[in-house]
């Protein structure tokens, strides 16, 4: 079978079939044609390079012989670097099992430069602080102002996990001792605040009557010289100047005493609220700082909701 492209009078191209009735135009097929080819997809298969890092700067400009060598030249550095951190925990274990917590300390500080996650040298690292959490407040003492937010930051959730399982018990019972702390301190700290805030609440009464009659006739007295005081501008003779002169010495006499009796008053107010703060005390700030120590050992009873979720 005959075919024939041409071009028509506007370029574009025609094509044409010979059969027996002559030359037909078979153009749409050609335009199928096109679009089958063009919905047909060129894909390129580019070699992959195993650990192969993009914003890896020691690998621009290398030949791929040169950029295989430093990636192997890394791997075996990181390799060294792993066997160095799990020997330096493994030392640092076997002194805590000893009871040498300081030296334990050291070497799981060390453990703590050489991996970037360290939940191993991290446990380790506290539990040589705490003398196996025999002394939780150590490490309770660090973050009691920082919360448990920041505590899990820096030992890495995982860490602060394995310490939340693992010395639960070693929380338990310090929360219970502390509550034993609490409790007759907190009577205590409240029966002398109470104390306090009986004689403190009649003193801000007594100054609070004596500033309001302070005010009254203080004030009257400056309205009244300043009322006099006018009129010496229109009166023919003096005769208002010593009524002015009277009423002004008084007027000043009344407002020092007003200011100290207004500086009493606010006195009496600052020491009032602060007898309801407990941080007045060594007392109350004692029963504070147990509150605050209850609080994150209470956080450290809760695992954190990935791991709850793991468990389930």
């Amino acid at each position: 079978m005959e075919e024939r492209i041409i071009d028509d009078e506007y370029g574009r191209g025609v094509r044409l079939r010979k059969t027996k009735d002559g030359y037909v135009d078979v153009t749409d097929d050609l335009a199928d044609e096109e679009v089958e080819t063009a919905e047909e997809e060129i894909s390129f298969e580019f070699p992959v390079i195993d650990n192969y890092e993009q914003d890896d700067e020691d690998l621009v400009d290398l030949s791929p012989e040169e950029a295989e060598r430093v990636r192997k030249e890394k791997a075996e550095a990181a390799a060294r670097r792993q066997a160095e951190y799990e020997k330096t925990c493994q030392q640092g274990e076997k002194l805590l099992e000893s009871g040498s917590y300081h030296a334990a300390e050291v070497e799981f500080e060390k453990a703590l430069q050489l991996d970037d996650v360290a939940t191993a040298a991290s446990v380790g690292y506290w539990r040589a602080k705490t003398e196996d959490f025999t002394n939780p407040d150590v490490l309770a003492s660090e973050y009691v102002d920082a919360g448990i937010e920041s505590l899990e930051y820096d030992l890495g959730y995982e860490a602060a996990n394995v310490i939340k399982q693992n010395y639960r018990s070693a929380f338990e019972k310090r929360i219970q001792e502390l509550t034993e702390e609490e409790t007759p301190l907190a009577e205590k700290v409240e029966e002398k605040q109470d104390a306090r805030r009986e004689i403190l609440s009649a003193r801000k009464l007594r100054w609070g009557v004596a500033f309001i009659l302070c005010t009254i006739p203080t004030l009257a007295l400056i309205i009244a010289t300043i009322v006099v005081g006018l009129k010496n501008f229109g009166a023919p003779d003096t005769r208002y100047l010593i009524p002015t002169i009277v009423l002004g010495v008084i007027s000043v006499g009344f407002f020092v005493a007003f200011m100290i009796v207004t500086n009493k008053y606010i006195n009496a107010g600052r020491m009032y609220r602060k007898n309801e703060r407990l941080s007045s005390t060594e007392d109350g700030l004692r029963l504070l700082e147990i509150r605050d120590y209850k609080d994150l050992y209470e956080a450290l009873l809760q695992l954190n909701p990935e791991e709850e979720t793991d468990e389930e």
